[in-house]
């Protein structure tokens, strides 16, 4: 049986690996639309919901080497004035292209296809996929789909063109600072300093003994930003945050805004199932979440765990969709909660800062 996955992040990355010793693992295929080489965004924070997936998707390796502990969280004000700090279990803070470095290594015999992207599915009139139409007219068939191909998903749109992306309601700046001074003094504590007005929050956090991942959440209604060239990225940035806490002055000065990112932080509507006949939507094609969650990457590693079992246990083809169907039964109620929890998150960031402070901006 030939297995075709579309995506080759963390989603699709991660699936492959979990069909190692499978019978879908024997002939597997990945489609990548961006080249080999191209940003893949800043990094994340490994939960332990997604560091247990991955024990079990790759256990031979040790993910923890790929970023730094994060043992604490500290929430402060816009000057530093600390509200709250938590120890925090179980959390690593990675570069995500060191992350899916590690990954693509864990794929086993599947064909990785870098600059493939898909721009059509062939159907069956039962709704079955027969072959991914490439965007150059090419044919990938296959028994199983899956589609693992982000909150923008083509595929997603072809087989569920009523799902929706919510509104942009927050949208977030995203970079990393060259500065092992201030990596030094961050440690292993996760750092997020708050405007008491509401709607402007700043992240940061080490990923390794040089690097320090930053980020900045901002109310797009009350600043709005068109030009996200690297000029207008650095220009709001230095302007709202004047006068806050130095180590994020600092961590401004250490940026190369060439580097930087402007993203519009949008959520999946939940959906009625996750798939269609013999496809799948795995990662944020399924549930993009919002940022607040922490749960988008470690989500999708979650999902290529559980379904990489559910489909080892599939010998013949009509035993597909049952094993899709139950994949869909059982993260479809996670999906519907994370999708909750991030929307309350927000409405609370977007609101003027509660007495007893903000909460912790994750969930499990």
């Amino acid at each position: 049986m030939r297995t075709v996955i579309i995506g080759g992040g963390v989603a699709g990355c991660a699936m492959a690996a979990a069909l190692r010793g499978t019978g879908f693992g024997e002939n597997t295929v990945m489609l990548e639309r961006r080249p080999l080489g191209a940003p893949s965004g800043m990094g994340f924070i490994l939960m332990r919901n997604g560091l247990d997936a991955l024990a079990e998707i790759a256990p031979e390796l040790d993910w923890r080497t790929a970023g730094r502990e994060i043992t604490r969280v500290s929430l402060r004000s816009r000057t530093g004035r600390i509200f709250a700090e938590s120890p925090l279990e179980d959390a690593v803070c990675v570069s995500r292209t060191t992350f899916l470095e590690m990954l693509r290594a864990t794929v086993g015999r599947t064909q990785v296809l870098d600059g493939w992207g898909v721009r059509a599915l062939d159907r069956e009139p039962s709704g079955a996929t027969r072959a991914a139409v490439l965007d150059d007219g090419g044919r990938v068939e296959g028994d199983l789909f899956l589609a693992c191909d982000g909150a923008q998903s083509r595929v997603r749109r072809i087989v569920m063109p009523d799902a929706e992306l919510g509104d942009a309601a927050v949208l977030e700046i995203v970079s990393v600072a060259e500065s092992p001074a201030l990596a030094a003094r961050l440690g292993s504590t996760f750092r997020k300093y708050h405007d008491e007005e509401g709607g402007l929050a700043v992240g940061l956090l080490a990923e390794n003994d040089r690097q320090v991942v930053w980020f900045i959440q901002i109310d797009a209604s009350r600043w709005p930003i068109e030009q996200p060239s690297p000029e207008a990225l650095q220009r709001f940035a230095v302007e709202r945050v004047a006068g806050w806490a130095p180590e994020i002055l600092e961590a401004l000065d250490a940026t190369d805004f060439r580097r930087s990112h402007l993203w519009p932080t949008r959520d999946l509507l939940p959906l009625p199932a996750l798939h269609v006949g013999n496809l799948a939507l795995l990662g944020d094609a399924a549930h993009a979440c919002l940022p607040f969650t922490s749960q988008g990457a470690n989500g999708a590693l979650v999902d290529a765990a559980l379904l990489g079992s559910l489909l080892g246990k599939v010998s013949t083809r009509c035993e597909i969709e049952d094993a899709l169907a139950r994949y869909s039964r059982l993260r479809t109620p996670h999906h519907r909660r994370m999708f909750i929890e991030g929307r309350r998150l927000r409405a609370e960031f977007l609101a003027p800062m509660p007495v007893d402070g903000p909460r912790i901006p994750m969930v499990i």
